[in-house]
């Protein structure tokens, strides 16, 4: 299903249909060519010519930026059926399987629509992705963590990835950061049947997933500074001391990645 194209067939608008814009396109292939410019535009001047390409130019702009706003609009409204209908009964049926562990932080089980607005709209402008291919770049639009106690935790990850085979959910890919400095824990990713949605689930202990909340603003500075300032020095310093804390669970370092 495209995700530009709403539920009722009511398709938005292409840019190049509009009057506007096949009128400005004329007049700015007059303005380059002198012989048309001659016979189709009477001689206009060069100036009016050139506002009228200008104008035509930030018309067409507007009307890409609403019909993005609309296909995201679509695209988020999507994932959201997608997470509550399928992923979420799918996660608390899995919960309610093992009563050691638990299912936390569910309130933020959905990516906020203003920062999955910004992730879609920097990789369209920035690396040319359709608004469909940026959708479908965003791996953790729906994400879930499951913490478990020390003792449980490596039998605890090898069943719950069973169970959500059993669900359904085909394996994406799997990466153990228990030997990193900065982040310890693991994140997996799923692919829904049909829809190819991917959702995220993390694995933690409680003192992982402790170290991984008190560093999530250093986490999210990072983000936003270039790699030369000395504030990031400072940052990834302060996620290794926090992290650092944090005891490895029996045997989860041989828990592997995949693929």
């Amino acid at each position: 299903m495209r995700i530009d194209r709403s539920d009722d067939g009511d398709e938005r608008p292409h840019a190049a249909d509009a009057p506007e814009i096949r009128r400005a396109e004329a007049a700015r292939d007059a303005d380059s060519n002198p012989h048309l410019a001659g016979e189709d535009a009477g001689h206009e001047p060069e100036s009016g010519s050139a506002l009228r390409v200008e104008r035509a130019l930030e018309h067409r702009a507007n009307v890409d930026a609403v019909n993005r706003a609309y296909a995201i609009d679509q695209g988020y409204a999507r994932v959201q059926e997608i997470e509550e209908k399928t992923v979420t009964p799918a996660m608390r049926r899995i919960e309610a399987e093992d009563p050691e562990r638990t299912l936390v932080g569910l309130e933020n089980r959905l990516k906020g629509k203003d920062r999955l607005t910004e992730k879609i709209t920097e990789a369209i402008e920035e690396r040319g992705h359709t608004v469909e291919e940026a959708f479908g770049l965003v791996k953790d639009a729906i994400r879930y963590t499951l913490c478990y106690p020390d003792d449980r935790y490596r039998d605890g990850v090898y069943a719950d990835c069973e169970r959500l085979e059993d669900a359904g959910f085909e394996r994406y890919d799997r990466r153990n950061s228990w030997d990193q400095a900065e982040y310890k824990g693991i994140n997996s990713r799923w692919q829904v049947p049909g829809s190819g949605q991917i959702f995220e689930v993390q694995f933690h202990t409680q003192a992982s997933l402790d170290a991984k909340e008190e560093t999530h603003w250093a986490y999210k500075r990072l983000r936003s500074l270039p790699e030369d300032e000395e504030e990031v020095r400072e940052l990834h310093a302060y996620q290794r001391e926090v992290t650092s804390k944090v005891s490895i669970p029996p045997d989860a370092l041989e828990i592997p990645d995949y693929p």
